[in-house]
């Protein structure tokens, strides 16, 4: 940095590289018995996963309701405050 960028205040840019993915080792399935495991936690965990997207749905629902009973009673509120 020169004497004028360090009165002025600018500083020099920095190229930030984006940072590369670690890299795992895949693990090597040896016996049948433990596949059937793996693909029985998988389903476990996307049975989890439908249930809390379930879940989720369920809350949109009731807080649409929510806000359309505000609006209706914020209608009615207007009508009554324009007459």
């Amino acid at each position: 940095m020169g004497f004028f960028s360090t009165i002025f205040g600018r500083k020099k840019r920095r190229i930030i590289e984006p940072m590369m993915p670690a890299r795992y080792p895949v693990p090597r399935i040896s016996n049948i018995s433990g596949d059937s495991t793996m693909m029985e936690n998988v389903k476990s965990k996307m049975d989890l996963v439908l249930t809390q997207l379930d879940s989720i749905r369920t809350d949109y629902q009731i807080m649409n309701e929510r806000v359309s009973k505000i609006e209706k009673i914020l209608k009615e509120i207007y009508e009554l405050a324009k007459s």
